[in-house]
């Protein structure tokens, strides 16, 4: 793919290995405060078992709902989808019920895989650090979608890279970012040098709730869902 971006990635947090062993149950302050991929593959180890009771369920969660509305208003994608840090599965079966045929995962954390794969939907799950250059080939997917992954504690702009490199040609990404987030880290300022490049379109927004009820006064409360395609 032509252009190129600075592949520098950085790890983002507050504080190392939250929550992790604690009797209280785990929650968003646990994940907002992560600081390195060590961090995130133990707190995940710990919550995958409860994750979907005790988080999506407990919360109203609906983020995963929204972005796969965005990638497939204007139609479902013609080839397989990759969904990025897939967690539980919540997308997939989400990617299932819009229509989507053919659809891998990738999530740092195998514990959470092992959940994502208990629902018999996914082609392929594989365990991925996205900080790092991703196991996959160059122009390979119709689309990217990502619901969670863009936020506190997790991932800043520069791993969009790799998602724009195993992006077919004209392959859609719908990635949902956490507005704040958004703001903080300048996403915005990454695309417009990736559009510049040549290597996307240049990118569109929709803003979603991330849980029912949200507060579109809060944002992280909101998400930012970024659209664009591959050139």
């Amino acid at each position: 793919m032509e252009g190129q971006l600075p592949k520098e990635v950085i790890c983002i947090g507050r504080v190392s290995s939250p929550g992790v062993g604690d009797d209280e149950p785990l929650g968003l302050d646990d994940a907002y405060a992560l600081e390195t991929p060590d961090d995130n593959r133990r707190l995940y180890a710990s919550w995958a078992d409860t994750y979907d009771t005790e988080f999506i369920e407990a919360k109203g969660y609906r983020y995963h709902l929204e972005v796969t509305r965005v990638l497939v208003r204007d139609g479902v994608p013609d080839g397989p989808v990759l969904d990025v840090g897939c967690g539980t599965g919540q997308v997939g079966a989400a990617l299932r019920d819009a229509g989507v045929v053919v659809f891998d995962g990738v999530d740092i954390s195998p514990e959470m895989l092992d959940q994502a794969d208990r629902r018999g939907i996914y082609r392929t799950l594989s365990e991925a650090d996205l900080t790092q250059t991703l196991p996959l080939d160059d122009d390979v997917y119709a689309a990217v979608i990502s619901a969670g992954t863009f936020t506190h504690g997790h991932l800043p702009p520069e791993p969009l890279g790799e998602l724009i490199r195993i992006l077919a040609p004209g392959g859609r990404a719908a990635i949902g970012i956490n507005a704040a987030h958004f703001a903080e880290f300048r996403f915005a300022d990454w695309l417009d040098r990736a559009a510049t490049t040549g290597l996307v379109t240049p990118f569109e927004t929709v803003v979603v709730p991330v849980y029912e009820g949200s507060d579109s006064a809060n944002p992280d409360d909101m998400a930012q869902v970024v659209t664009f395609a591959a050139r």
